[in-house]
This record gives structure tokens, C-alpha cells and sequence, in this order.
């Protein structure tokens, strides 16, 4: 993205200032295990971006008082400052060395205003300048988990980019982390102390789901067709693109009504887009589909890769089904495959290298998380965008509440070449 200077096109984005910010104590001799979960999503990251409005509050803000709360912040999470170590023996696990090496930290600028920067629809073409697009490795020793963005625009408003690797946690883990940094610029006073390191690895420790069988072979997620060696990122061979759009709550409930349906709103959604996408990919029928959705039952300050993933079939062609019965076979027919999942990433030679979002088309249920829980002094965000990084060819589908009290958020990662086609075939009430 570029707008036109005097001696031609320039960076929309720019003046880029790069730090590191570390724990605010010595973390000592500790590691952090991972799961087999946790390595199973490792070509996948989290990218989201929070736009602030203009005030009082955002003027007094500068980014060494943003940095500050992340010292003791990073001593509650020191995880995700350490740096990913192969294990010295076959069998072994994977685990991150919590070494105090820090989050990256980066400042800019933007030379158009926030209303229009958030006019722009094509979601990647415009978040990619926001939030930091590093992947892991090839130096794996060296390369950080997260980095955190601060843009500031013209018009006074901010923006801040969040980069998650989905190996060191889920959606839910990075959203309750990042907000923890908020409740810290907030109030100092809600740091209570830096948890015991060996009861936080405790609640990682491997579960009995690796005791499933690992040869058989779950239809959520598929292997790589190539190692990716060091640099852990999937090469696609489709350009994939990213688009949000809002669906109101009254549509909805109009046609929840008008099918005669008793579902949740993630599974009507889900049911609207596999039908759609159906359409778009005539002669390539898309009968499977893979299902992310939180665990409810876990604890909001653990960082894990702690959500079930299922799959649904279908004998019928989607796009020759009703929504209503499509959403029916997402809420009665989906098939738990975590525990096969986590069995079957670890092979007999070592780690497998999945791809689990684009394996088949995926669906991810965002719609319980807090998005809009981190403010900065109080003030909420004016608008929240998350996607996904890493996604296969098959595509992706983030469902999450929107900018408004009644409406959802959609995110679609597809090809590119099919997007266009997709935003054609959907409703236009919808988009």
C-alpha cells in the first residue's frame, strides 16, 4: 500500500523504529515444554490489530509509557519472551528456552487518517502494514514469538499490531495475554506477582490425548508436502487474500427464522459460508470441513494450544443442500479429532509438519474471546480485526464479534482468485 509523493510512490506506512522489551526480573533456569498441540500449529500465526479514536486519553499516551507495563508483564508471561531449542535427542521434545530474549517492539507512522485507512476493506492489504509479518526462524534461536506494533496516524489516532505465533498458544491464550498488558497500563495494582514458574508448566504437561493412536489418520488437519525445515512457514502455491465484512444480528435471526433453524450464530455463519464457497468452486466439492472452537472449561491466564478441533462430512454436494441443513450437520455431526490430531503430529522419525487451518475449508469460532477487553486507560478500541497467517489452500473462516453491539465480525482467508467470486455470490445484505 503506497500513496503518491512528489518523487513518486512512497510507503503508506513508515518510519519504522524497532526494540526490545524484556522481563522485568530474571526468569533463571527454566524451560517450557511443548505439546504436541502446541507443535502441531506451528506454521500458523495470529495476526490482529486495535484502532483507537483520538482523545485526551491517546494524546498523553506515548510509547515508552505503553512499554513500561510490559516489563512486569512479560515477568507474568515469560514465555513468550524465551526462544524455541531442538531437542539434542531423537524423541525428544521441542521447548522453549525461557531465556528473558524479549518481545520486539516496533514504532510508525501512517500518512493517511484511521477513517480512511478503515475504509479500505481488503483486510491483509492493509493489516500487513500494521502488524509485523516475521515467521519463525530460520533462525529459530534468535527468532521471537510475538512482536507489538504501535502506529500513530495523522489525525491522532493509533493502532496497535499484535504478531502471535500460534505455537506458543491459541486465540483465546493471545487475546486474554494481550489484555492483561491493558489491565496493567491501567493499574499497576493488578499485578499480582510473578506466578510460579514450574506450577504455570504444570498445566502444560502432555495429556492424555497423546495416547491415542497415531496411525490413524484425522481428517482435520493434513501433513505438509514438503519439510519446512528451520523456517516454519507454509509455502502455498495460491495467493491467498484476506476480507472482512459484518453481518448484523437481525439478519441473523431473519434467517434462523427463515429456515426454521435452532443453532448458534457460529454455526448459522459457518453453514452461510460453506454453501457459498460451495458455489464458487464448482467440480472441486468441499464435503469435508474442519472445526476450531474454544475450551470453555480452561483458565484465562494459561497460554495453550487448548482448543478442540473437529471435522464434519457430508455424502451430498454443499452447494446442493439448504443452509439450514448444512448448519444442522455442523451442530450434530462434528467429530472430535484433538486427541487423534495430537497423536498424530508426532511421527516415528520426529515432528510432522501440519497444516491444521486450510487443510480442508475451516471454520474458527472467535466469538466468545474479549476483543474489545483491551483499552488503553479506559478507552475501548473503535474497531478489532484478527487473522490467521499460514493458511492453507483450502482457506479459512474467522467468525468474531464486531465493532457493535449487534453485528459479527467475518474474516475470509481464500485464494485469491476466488475471493472476488465469493463476494459476488454472498448476499449483499451481508457485506
Amino acid at each position: 500500500m503506497v500513496v503518491e509523493g512528489n518523487n513518486g510512490p512512497v510507503p503508506i506506512v513508515y518510519g519504522h523504529k524497532q526494540s526490545t522489551v524484556v522481563p522485568a526480573s530474571v526468569t533463571g533456569e527454566v524451560n517450557h515444554d511443548l505439546t504436541n498441540m502446541d507443535v502441531a500449529m506451528k506454521l500458523h500465526y495470529l495476526r490482529g490489530v486495535y484502532y483507537f479514536k483520538k482523545s485526551e486519553i491517546i494524546d498523553s499516551l506515548t510509547v515508552l509509557s505503553m512499554k513500561e507495563p510490559m516489563f512486569p508483564w512479560l515477568d507474568m508471561y515469560y514465555q513468550i519472551s524465551g526462544r524455541i531449542r531442538q531437542p539434542e535427542e531423537a524423541g525428544n521434545r521441542l521447548f522453549v528456552k525461557c531465556n528473558d530474549c524479549g518481545v520486539r517492539i516496533i514504532e510508525a507512522k501512517c500518512k493517511v487518517t484511521l477513517d480512511e485507512w478503515l475504509s479500505d476493506k481488503e483486510l491483509l492489504s492493509r493489516c500487513k502494514h500494521l502488524v509485523p509479518s516475521n515467521v519463525l526462524g530460520p533462525q529459530l534461536y534468535f527468532s521471537p514469538f510475538t512482536y507489538v506494533q504501535f502506529t500513530k496516524f495523522p489525525c491522532g489516532g493509533l493502532a496497535i499490531g499484535l504478531s502471535w505465533s500460534h505455537v506458543m498458544g491459541d486465540p483465546h491464550s493471545a487475546v486474554n495475554c494481550f489484555n492483561k498488558w491493558s489491565q496493567l497500563l491501567q493499574d499497576m495494582k493488578t499485578l499480582r506477582g510473578k506466578p510460579n514458574p514450574l506450577s504455570k508448566l504444570e498445566s502444560n504437561n502432555i495429556s492424555a490425548a497423546d495416547k491415542a493412536p497415531a496411525d490413524v489418520v484425522p481428517s482435520s488437519v493434513k501433513e505438509a508436502v514438503e519439510s519446512v525445515g528451520d523456517t516454519w512457514v507454509l509455502p502455498n502455491s495460491s495467493q491467498m487474500a484476506t476480507y472482512s465484512f459484518q453481518i448484523k444480528d437481525h439478519e441473523l435471526k431473519q434467517l434462523q427464522s427463515r429456515e426454521g433453524l435452532q443453532v448458534g450464530e457460529f454455526e448459522l455463519i459457518s453453514a452461510l459460508l460453506w454453501h457459498t464457497i460451495a458455489k464458487v468452486r464448482a467440480g472441486k466439492e468441499v464435503n469435508t470441513i474442519t472445526l476450531f472452537k474454544n475450551n470453555l472449561s480452561r483458565s484465562n491466564t494459561s497460554l495453550a494450544n487448548d482448543q478442540s478441533i473437529s471435522s464434519v462430512k457430508i455424502d451430498s454436494s454443499p452447494s446442493k443442500l439448504d443452509i439450514s441443513e448444512l448448519a444442522m450437520a455442523i451442530s450434530k455431526d462434528a467429530k472430535n479429532e484433538t486427541q487423534m490430531v495430537e497423536a498424530f503430529v508426532q511421527g516415528e522419525n520426529g515432528y510432522k509438519d501440519l497444516v491444521a487451518y486450510g487443510a480442508n475449508l475451516t471454520f474458527v469460532d472467535m466469538l466468545d474471546l474479549d476483543l474489545y477487553g483491551l483499552t488503553l486507560k479506559g478507552q475501548k478500541p473503535v474497531n478489532v480485526e484478527y487473522a490467521i497467517d499460514g493458511v492453507g489452500e483450502e482457506g479459512s473462516v474467522l467468525v468474531m464479534q464486531g465493532n457493535e453491539n449487534d453485528a459479527k465480525l467475518v474474516v475470509l482467508v481464500l485464494p485469491e482468485n476466488e475471493l472476488h467470486k465469493v463476494k459476488e455470490v454472498l448476499p449483499m445484505s451481508v457485506l
